[in-house]
């Protein structure tokens, strides 16, 4: 996949809010290169609005690599090939189970999410199914939608994950 132009991978949003609280870069590590998206579909992301925390779950295999070298976005889902995150760590159980999904290592992430789509339980937000470039043109930059187990949210350019951190959740990894 090609790597987000340079207009991405130059968004940084240090201090993190966090709870009204600034969180010092140093006790969370940004994902290194923004990996993912789709030519002009990451140009112009919103560049500030809202950040939210939220969960990814993934394989104990994969999540280091995660930590190590940012995001790369899925290859399928309600809302198409992109990046996957729920409101809570225990929100991910039920959503981290598609072909592509893994389980057994927590990231809690920075999220700018920007301008939110917000679609019905299939991802169709007018009827249509807009992803990456779609929905960017459409005025929005991320998704959320319920497919009926809670909100989950979904972005198609990995430098919108501006930090990851693990956090324990069980006892898999």
């Amino acid at each position: 996949m090609a790597s987000d132009p340079v207009e991405c991978k130059s968004v940084r949003f240090w201090p993190i809010v966090h709870a009204h609280t600034c969180v010092h870069p140093l006790y969370v590590r940004p994902p290194p290169a923004a990996v993912g998206g789709t030519g002009t579909g990451c140009d112009g992301r919103s560049t500030d609005g809202q950040i939210m925390t939220l969960y990814h779950q993934t394989s104990c295999e994969i999540g280091p690599l995660i930590l190590d070298g940012g995001f790369h976005l899925g290859r399928s889902g309600w809302c198409g090939g992109g990046i996957y995150f729920a409101t809570t760590p225990k929100a991910t159980e039920s959503k981290a189970i598609g072909q592509d999904s893994h389980q057994g290592f927590m990231i809690e992430a920075q999220v700018m999410v920007g301008k939110l789509g917000r679609g019905d339980r299939h991802c169709k937000i007018d009827g249509h199914v807009l992803v990456g470039e779609k929905l960017h043109e459409a005025g929005f930059d991320s998704a959320t939608f319920n497919p009926g187990d809670g909100d989950e949210y979904v972005v198609y350019c990995s430098s919108q994950v501006v930090s990851v951190k693990h956090i324990p959740y069980g006892q898999r990894c």
